[in-house]
């Protein structure tokens, strides 16, 4: 058995052991009555866009409820992947963000705006497009559903990897309101109020939710003295229910988020001697630099300010048997940010960035069935419309031909030369959804379904180069490398693709507590377009991508529903996957698809109440994702000269994508007396494993991340009735030093960006 098998192996067994204090009592609970037993709560969701036990649908959907998002301070996708382990999110800054699902959905490498995100990020129904609006704080959350595998025949974008679906609470006819406070560490603040009521009795009411959250940076740039990657966000969210009659109901949403960050910036994390010879500190020695491994010391100007925003209508008409639902949204994206492109104190890059606008309009109509049916049912229509300008601006510095080409080579070939870039990216998405679930008895369950889709996009690219000393007769040889990194260019480019899509499965109920199931899905992804400089022979246009995926599942509840135990096996196989890469020599990002890559493995969840004071949970993931064909891959920064064109990655594991990832956790509560009431004092911990990754596309030697693993504890009181918590909570419990994304730079140095360390604080909510 190998180290990493074992440590998964361990930690799976710590994790079942302390949360399962009191399986004794649990094996022996057969002579109590049913109404002593503790039992796993049930949890309801709408996957399927109908309330369904989660026990019931035959697929891979994980639900976490509000109560334990706030009981753990989770507010963003980041933390919400740490408790599932098929879901891996990395990021950079927030543009430069990826979510994946069982290792498909974007890669690792820098964003593009001409590519639409493999996994589907909606909330109360409404589909982000852009992964960095997937990065502001979620609030007032009812519930998080994930859903794994193509969501084509059930939602209304399309998507290849899967779907996170975010539920946040309604507005009530009953007044209620809460409040929380948390302070900690880094110079920690975060504060969260909401409230709801009548407005009208019974026909109008509303909701409004609000958060600030405020940290300092965890590291101090050298060059400035300045902390840096700080935090610093504004979210607000006002609704209206109007419910004329008692079937028709209209929900209105509106909402805003804001982000100043001086973020974000990597650290120098060690050097390297790239094949080319050259010596980062004998570099650094010629324009004044002595560099120093493990610290930020960047001189460009660095920001990362975003902001989002939107107004949804939902109409649901209640009909005998069936609910139709009208969902129209309105969406913005402002991104504006500043970077060091090299992060080092050199002279190299005195401005890096890429400036987005963007916004967005959808609507679904949806028709799905209610109540218990021979045949239950859903489908719709979706229009997707999104519009983006982008606005890029490289100014190179006096050590950018000493950096990114060769220290024999004079300045001025780049020093003081600007490239002013701006594209425009339009695309309109038309499809037609509809999957229906068959009862061929009571036990066995055939469902069926299909999706069309037509996707039109358009896109234009307009360069221009200025400043510089003009290169003129002797000098006029060097024009050429000049041109390669900064020239006067544009040009337009168009996509017309349709493509089908279908989702097929047979589930088995063996009895009321036990679900087998097998499916297939078939997958589409909309084509991209490279909408920046490329390099010889890329293509300005990215063919769609498809993917076919089986599974294999078992669903059980246990021990009179003390515990509940679902397994998995599946196996993806995903067609011109589209892929961010590099050209290694003018460092030129663009879009290009990989023949083919493959995902197989097996998940396994259990959730566990062995006492009426203990509950638990634990899951697991094994993931060998691979590319199967890519015999064309851009080399990584190390191989030996000279570099080829191409390198073969083909059976190589995918970047970002942990082969083992574990999450579980238990809270242990016990009455309290106080006496003001019935109070407990509860204790929880949490554990997130991952085991060794690599962060770079081309899988390079020195963007290997090893596994880590991030405890996070909790201890504090409450009231029964939970109308009140207090409690002190640290995250990182151990201080675990560990990068997130690691590379290696050709001036002979890795850059690595850091994970948070250990932050602890004490947080204070009351509701009533």
């Amino acid at each position: 058995m190998t180290n990493s098998r074992k440590a998964v192996g361990l930690r799976l067994t710590t994790l079942l052991l302390v949360g399962s204090a009191g399986l004794p009592t649990l094996m022996a609970s057969s002579l109590a009555s049913a109404a002593e037993v503790a039992t796993v709560q049930e949890v309801v969701v709408t996957a399927r866009h109908r309330e369904e036990n989660l026990q019931n649908i035959p697929g891979t959907v994980t639900a976490i409820g509000g109560e334990f998002l706030a009981a753990t301070n989770t507010v963003g996708i980041g933390q919400i992947s740490q408790m599932v382990p098929s879901v891996q999110f990395q990021t950079i800054n927030p543009r430069n963000s990826q979510i994946n699902i069982r290792g498909l959905g974007n890669n690792v490498g820098l964003a593009n705006d001409g590519l639409d995100p493999g996994v589907g990020f909606y909330v109360d129904g409404v589909y982000y497009n852009r992964p960095a609006t997937a990065t502001f704080d979620l609030i007032d959350l009812e519930r998080v559903e994930t859903l794994s595998g193509p969501q084509g025949t059930l939602y209304g974008k399309n998507t290849t990897a899967g779907a996170v679906s975010v539920t946040t609470a309604s507005p009530s006819f009953n007044f209620g309101a809460s409040g929380e406070l948390s302070a900690g560490n880094y110079g920690y603040v975060q504060a969260k109020a909401s409230v709801t009521g009548p407005i009208i009795a019974d026909r109008l009411s509303g909701r409004l939710s609000i958060s600030s959250t405020n940290r300092e940076g965890f590291q101090t740039n050298l060059y400035d003295g300045k902390k840096i990657n700080n935090y610093n966000n504004l979210t607000a969210r006002g609704q209206i229910l109007y419910m004329p009659t008692d079937d028709f109901k209209v929900r209105v949403i509106a909402d805003y988020s804001r982000q100043h960050m001086h973020c974000c910036s990597a650290e120098i994390s060690g050097l390297w001697n790239p094949p080319s010879g050259v010596n980062f500190p004998a570099l650094g020695a010629k324009f004044g630099y002595t560099p120093v491994v493990g610290r930020v010391d960047v001189d460009a100007a660095v920001k990362a300010n975003q902001e989002t925003g939107g107004v949804s209508v939902e109409a649901d008409w209640d009909l005998p048997g069936a609910v139709l639902t009208s969902i129209s949204a309105w969406r913005y994206w402002n991104w504006s940010p500043a970077s060091d492109l090299l992060q080092s104190r050199l002279d190299d890059f005195q401005k890096s960035q890429v400036i987005d606008r963007q916004n967005q309009f959808t609507q679904e109509l949806r028709i799905a069935s209610t109540g218990e049916n021979t045949v239950d049912y859903v489908g719709g229509v979706y229009f997707f419309h999104e519009k983006l300008e982008a606005y890029a601006t490289t100014k190179y510095g006096a050590a950018a031909v000493a950096s990114v080409i060769s220290s024999a080579l004079p300045a001025l070939i780049l020093n003081g030369v600007t490239l002013s870039t701006n594209s425009d990216y339009k695309t309109e998405s038309y499809a037609a959804f509809g999957q229906a679930t068959w009862h061929l008895n009571p036990k066995l369950s055939l469902t069926g379904g299909l999706r069309y889709t037509s996707d039109q996009k358009k896109g234009s690219y307009n360069a221009v180069a200025t400043g510089g000393l003009p290169l003129a007769g002797p000098l006029a040889g060097f024009a050429a490398i000049r041109s390669a990194f900064a020239s006067t260019s544009g040009f337009h480019v168009r996509s017309n693709k349709a493509a089908w899509g279908g989702h097929l499965d047979l589930s088995y109920e063996v009895n009321p507590d036990v679900l087998t199931y097998v499916s297939y899905s078939k997958g589409n992804r909309s084509g991209g377009l490279n909408l920046n400089s490329l390099p010889s022979g890329a293509s300005a246009i990215v063919a769609p991508e498809s993917i076919d995926a089986y599974e294999a599942g078992l669903k059980m509840r246990l021990f009179e529903r003390r515990l509940t135990l679902n397994t998995s096996l599946f196996f993806e196989k995903d067609q011109d996957y589209q892929a961010q890469t590099v050209d290694p020599v003018l460092l030129k990002t663009y879009l290009a698809n990989i023949p083919e890559v493959r995902s197989k493995g097996f998940e396994v969840s259990a959730q566990g109440r062995p006492s009426e004071s203990v509950s638990f949970y634990a899951s697991a993931t094994y993931d060998a994702a691979i590319y199967a064909k890519f015999p064309t891959s851009p080399c990584p920064v190390e191989h030996t000269l000279p570099v080829p064109a191409s390198c073969n990655l083909s059976g190589v594991a995918l970047p970002g994508v942990p082969k083992w990832a574990v999450s579980g956790g238990f809270e242990y509560h016990r009455p309290f007396s106080l006496g003001t009431g019935e109070t407990q004092l509860y204790f929880g911990m949490d554990d997130s494993y991952r085991s060794s990754v690599n962060s770079t596309a081309t899988v390079s030697t020195y963007g290997r991340l090893p596994s880590r693993s991030l405890i996070n504890a909790r201890i504090g009181l409450r009231s029964e009735d939970r109308n009140w918590d207090t409690y002190v909570w640290v995250k990182n419990l151990l201080d675990k030093d560990y990068l997130t994304s690691a590379q290696a730079l050709s001036p002979g140095y890795i850059i690595g960006f850091p994970g948070d360390p250990r932050t602890w604080g004490v947080t204070v909510r009351v509701r009533r």
